[in-house]
């Protein structure tokens, strides 16, 4: 290699160097480094941390669930195989924050509903303030619902057979409310919706309130009632709860009569009040309105002796007869 290029590479390595430096800030190393900024970042940070990690939830104080319930009701002609019914259940996570007590939540109207004030501190540690906590929805679970009854066995024409279906969380529960059989799940539950039952024996139910109904209250307080279910109550015996009042205007009605009569059961009941007389609490006065207030129960294997409350008769407006007038 010649002078001549070992000295122009030189040159354009100094040059180079040169422009580098001109490119940088000059540095004093005689002046003390300014950190003021840096440790005011640093407190911003430290600051901003603390105030996230007390905005961290502490813990979730328990969990609940909604519950949906659907019910299903199979009567003597319906179908054994209900339709399908969806049911849907949230799940509620309560969870709890340090903080001062604050005051009451109103309830507003749609969820999630904050829960009252808790003190939770002996069980956490924050402090004698305790905690604020509230409720967020979790999961949302959503399951199908039906009954079906296999080998439907005959009812009678008053009785059904009822369920409910309820979904909490993942879990299924089935609760039979009245029915006329015994029944035993045979398939469904926990986390499968679609019951399938099978009856194991027959169980009395109570029997059809509107099975004794009212065919006429006369005038001479003479009573007649009709029952629909006589021929499935062939051999037993029916009690009649009757209450024979005096309409009373703007004022409490009186009881002139409570009285209780068992008799076979017939397809149709007469009752004469006059035949009581002696045991009203007063007298019947012409002109003015009567009515019964009537109940009954059946004494037998085919039912319950549960007291069915009917209702009223219509008011009948009191004339005594003839015969009555004379004496």
């Amino acid at each position: 290699m010649s002078k001549t290029a070992i000295w122009m590479t030189a040159a354009a390595l100094v040059f180079a160097l040169s422009s580098a430096r001109a490119e940088l800030p000059a540095l004093d190393f005689d002046q003390g480094i300014d950190v003021s900024d840096v440790l005011k970042t640093a407190r911003a940070n430290a600051a901003e941390q603390k105030r996230t990690a007390k905005a961290m939830p502490v813990r979730a104080f328990y969990t609940r669930y909604d519950r949906d319930c659907a019910h299903f009701s199979i009567g003597p002609n319906d179908n054994p195989q209900t339709s399908e019914v969806w049911l849907r259940s949230t799940e509620w996570v309560e969870e709890c924050y340090p903080g001062p007590n604050p005051p009451p939540y109103p309830n507003p109207p749609y969820p999630p509903y904050p829960r009252p004030y808790r003190d939770v501190a002996a069980h956490s540690g924050h402090g004698p303030n305790g905690q604020n906590c509230y409720e967020r929805p979790g999961r949302t679970y959503q399951e199908r619902a039906s009954v079906s009854i296999r080998d439907r066995q005959p009812l009678l024409p008053w009785e059904y057979d009822s369920f409910d279906v309820c979904l909490e969380g993942p879990w299924l529960s089935l609760y039979q409310r009245e029915t006329a059989y015994q029944y035993l799940v045979v398939q469904g539950g926990n986390y499968d919706g679609k019951y399938v039952l099978s009856p194991v024996k027959k169980i009395r139910m109570k029997p059809d309130p509107a099975g004794i109904v009212t065919q006429s209250f006369a005038a001479d307080m003479a009573l007649t009632l009709k029952d629909r279910w006589a021929s499935y109550y062939a051999n037993e015996r029916t009690v009649l709860v009757l209450k024979l009042r005096k309409d009373v205007p703007n004022w409490f009605d009186a009881t002139l009569l409570e009285k209780e009569l068992t008799v076979p059961a017939a397809e149709t009941y007469a009752v004469d009040f006059n035949a009581f007389a002696s045991e009203f609490s007063q007298k019947l006065e012409a002109g003015k309105k009567y009515y019964v207030d009537y109940s009954f129960k059946r004494l037998g294997v085919v039912s319950k002796d549960t007291l069915m409350k009917v209702g009223e008769t219509d008011r009948a407006v009191y004339q005594p007869a003839p015969a009555a007038v004379g004496r």
